[in-house]
């Protein structure tokens, strides 16, 4: 409908920079012209529903993204999942509108004008008075001073996520819930604004911690990694998400998606020396049924969490699928003109699929396979072998 505003271009170079996260998150409430399709929200044509309208959704994305907190049931009626009331919600969309809002209960305005405030009054108060920059300015201020624990929990709890792959806190957008270690998320908040709001830094922690490098655990249902009597025994082993998997074939066999499917191209933003990828990677272009089928969100909406079980569709898609049987064959007929012998295309295909060599028992699998003059289809089927292993899909 043309009715949003795209902030890739601001949000690549705020990452690729590393900006500190009290600004990033400034320059979201309070915009540039480059950042304010965030809160901008969807402008749908016609007539929307009220909890529809762009200043809730404002609210709505604000408090999921920043804050941890859902406020889309309590956009139309007090939440009955959570503590949060209609009136706290249009309060906080307040602060995002032109004039004033009526609260609408179910749809139906009740005849009384929204407060403005912030979802915590100890953060401090917002000036009703003010226009619509103001009170965005102001919002900006009050969410990121240091005494903002929420917002700090918040992110550093995402990161753990996406790092260990379960969070201190689960769901990772209702922050309200008990943390499996309140102490861990305290510091690690804590240590995350003494560094300077510095997201690379808060990466490093983790990722350089000993329990991070140690061996992965493996539950047997997501339900046991999501329970709420949940022991930290580990990183949790998880499949790759659906742009990983498509990279780590791209990247190993041939590409899936060819340059000219990229949707957005962070690389015309690079300074000229940069190197540029040989093949298209699949965050960078538009949803397809190959990412879909694998667990890519719609991007339509704000999506913080992915299906993490594996499915019908996503099985149909990796052994049918077109995508990846073209990638395949493609990538066969390029290995049979560079390799001939079949000790050497399957050492060299564990070597870069699964960081290390075939023990003697995969090799005479593969060599019998392959046969002693490995055609395209025989190297194809060995492409698919591997990259369907458990060891190859899973984190660990």
């Amino acid at each position: 409908t043309g009715g949003r505003y795209n902030i890739s271009d601001w949000l690549y170079t705020s990452l690729r920079d590393n900006k500190a996260y009290d600004q990033f998150v400034k320059e979201l409430l309070n915009p540039t012209e480059k950042s304010k399709g965030f809160i901008e929200g969807i402008k749908w044509r016609g007539t929307v529903n009220a909890s529809q309208r762009t200043e809730m959704q404002a609210a709505q994305n604000v408090g999921q993204v920043i804050l941890g907190l859902n406020l889309k049931c309590a956009s139309c009626h007090d939440s009955f999942i959570s503590d949060w009331k209609l009136e706290e919600s249009y309060a906080f969309a307040n602060i995002f509108a032109d004039s004033t809002l009526e609260v609408s209960r179910c749809e139906v305005p009740t005849g009384k004008m929204a407060k403005t405030a912030i979802l915590w009054e100890e953060l401090g108060d917002i000036d009703s008075a003010a226009n619509k920059a103001e009170k965005l300015r102001q919002l900006a201020d009050r969410l990121v001073q240091p005494a903002n624990g929420r917002m700090y929990r918040t992110i550093v709890n995402r990161v753990w996520k996406q790092l260990m792959g379960r969070g201190i806190v689960e769901p990772v957008d209702e922050m309200d819930n008990a943390p499996w270690s309140q102490d861990l998320l305290d510091w690690l908040a804590s240590d995350f604004v003494e560094n300077g709001y510095d997201l690379k830094e808060l990466i490093y922690q983790i990722a350089s911690s000993k329990i991070y490098q140690s061996q992965s655990i493996g539950y047997e249902t997501y339900d046991a990694v999501m329970a709420d009597d949940y022991k930290f025994n580990g990183m949790v082993r998880r499949r790759m998400t659906a742009e990983q998997f498509s990279d780590a074939v791209s990247e190993i066999v041939y590409p899936l998606f060819p340059e000219d499917a990229i949707k957005y191209n962070p690389f015309e933003l690079q300074k000229p020396e940069h190197v540029t990828p040989t093949f298209a990677r699949a965050s960078l272009v538009a949803n397809n049924p190959f990412l879909t089928a694998l667990g890519r969100p719609n991007r339509e909406i704000v999506s913080t969490s992915r299906e993490a079980q594996g499915s019908l569709l996503q099985a149909l898609e990796l052994t049918n699928g077109e995508r990846l049987n073209t990638a395949l064959q493609k990538g066969a007929e390029k290995w049979k003109t560079q390799l001939s012998d079949p000790i050497q295309i399957t050492e060299e295909l564990y070597l870069k699929a699964l960081n290390r060599k075939p023990n003697e028992k995969e090799l005479a699998i593969a060599k019998t396979a392959l046969g002693a003059k490995p055609d395209a289809a025989k190297i194809q089927d060995l492409f698919w072998a591997v990259i369907l292993l458990p060891e190859f899909q899973m984190v660990e």
